[in-house]
């Protein structure tokens, strides 16, 4: 089968697209990125029953509310939701760009929570 574009020189693809996509989730599931990364927006909950159970969800975190102003046990609860609603083919991140004044104890939060769920 021939692939075209940059998946035919071997590139992986990952897709962001800020706001509210959920009214285009099914044709995002369809593009074939290996990764699409959901916006905080949107409940990964909506992406993972509109795209392929073997599609790789990243995010979803908000970004300000819980990473920036939240504390680390509000950081833990809304990543293992996060998770729980992706399932296993889930990537922890933020549902946009980590604001610059996040306090780096919710980042280690997050590394926290994936070390202890690597499988």
């Amino acid at each position: 089968m021939r692939r075209p574009g940059l998946h035919a020189a071997g590139v992986r693809l990952r897709l962001h697209i800020c706001g509210d996509t959920r009214r285009m989730l099914e044709g995002m599931g369809r593009l074939g990125c290996e990764i699409i990364d959901i916006d905080s927006k949107v409940p990964i909950s909506a992406a993972r029953s509109r795209m392929s159970p073997a599609q790789v969800l990243l995010g979803g975190i908000d970004p300000v509310r819980v990473l920036q102003n939240g504390t680390p046990a509000q950081v833990a609860a809304a990543v293992a939701d996060c998770h729980n609603q992706a399932g296993p083919r889930y990537i922890i991140g933020a549902g946009c760009e980590v604001p610059p004044d996040t306090p780096a104890e919710n980042l280690f939060e997050l590394l926290r929570y994936a070390e202890s769920s690597a499988v």
